[in-house]
């Protein structure tokens, strides 16, 4: 993944191009997500090989200065190996510009239902002439190569070639609007929330499986990888050949759930022994 890193941390690295060259070659992105708001969990998950890290500012309290410290630090302790891609919270502009402009590789939006939203998305995120991006001085300054580009381009365009714009489709009315949506040149992928979906379709796992069906026909049709999480590795064979190229497996790759899970498999195993070897002793003392 080194060579889609950026000159500098706080431009964008390349994942809309590690995009489209997992794509081409039907294989996948293997990343990891983050949902605890912390700098220490961002620093051991970016030592890690993924090739990319979702921090989840949707479902986390996470602050626009705590965002924009794990994106870096993501950016950093991973040596341009891992991307960092980040769940925003809302539609609002401002906190798709604080996560491009910190140096993640892309911005997935939730609860997607409409091109319009989509070109909020991509208003926020780009510079003229493709969005409304604003110039950042904060985050663009003269010194250390900052402004450096490549290829003859400008920061600017760089930022706009760079940046990956994922929208999350989770509701029957994105899935109607899905087309269109597809259609769009600007999107790079889409991210499908089975888990929203199926409240939306009232628990009806039929109605849910025709939908995601719909939408990954949708994928195939014009060519858009699919992002999505899976709970086991051997998902990943049919997630591959349903268009999915950009994959988390949360049960093994989530901060939370390999705390929470990995600890309780091990206190589990450690009462395990500990009752064998009461249970050895009983008997053995029975036998005396």
């Amino acid at each position: 993944m080194q060579r889609y890193n950026a000159v500098h941390q706080r431009q964008p690295p390349n994942l809309r191009q590690a995009i489209r060259d997992v794509r081409g070659e039907n294989s996948v992105l293997f990343g990891g997500f983050v949902g605890l708001p912390s700098l220490e969990v961002a620093k051991v998950m970016a030592a890690t090989n993924c090739d990319w890290l979702g921090i989840d500012a949707e479902h986390t309290p996470l602050s626009a200065t705590s965002l924009s410290e794990m994106i870096q630090t993501m950016r950093a302790y991973s040596r341009g190996k891992t991307i960092p891609i980040v769940r925003v919270p809302t539609h609002t502009h401002e906190w798709i510009a604080w996560t491009v402009d910190a140096g993640a590789g892309g911005v997935i939006v939730p609860h997607i239902e409409t091109v319009e939203q989509v070109q909020d998305m991509i208003n926020a995120a780009k510079f003229p002439p493709q969005g409304h991006r604003s110039y950042p001085p904060f985050a663009l300054l003269p010194v250390d190569g900052q402004t450096d580009a490549t290829n003859g381009a400008s920061w600017f365009q760089t930022s706009n070639d760079h940046f990956a714009i994922i929208p999350q489709i989770e509701s029957i009315k994105g899935c109607e609007n899905a087309e269109d949506i597809f259609k769009m040149e600007a999107v790079d992928a889409i991210m499908i929330g089975r888990g929203d979906l199926t409240f939306d379709c009232g628990g009806v796992e039929e109605k849910v499986n025709t939908l995601i069906d719909g939408l990954e026909a949708l994928g195939k049709k014009y060519n858009k990888p699919l992002l999505s999480f899976v709970m086991s590795n051997d998902e990943i064979p049919d997630k591959i050949a349903r268009g999915y190229n950009i994959l988390c497996n949360v049960a093994s790759a989530s901060d939370a759930m390999v705390l929470s899970v990995g600890v309780n498999m091990s206190i589990a195993a450690s009462k395990e022994v500990a009752a064998k070897y009461n249970a050895d002793l009983k008997a053995k003392n029975a036998e005396a």
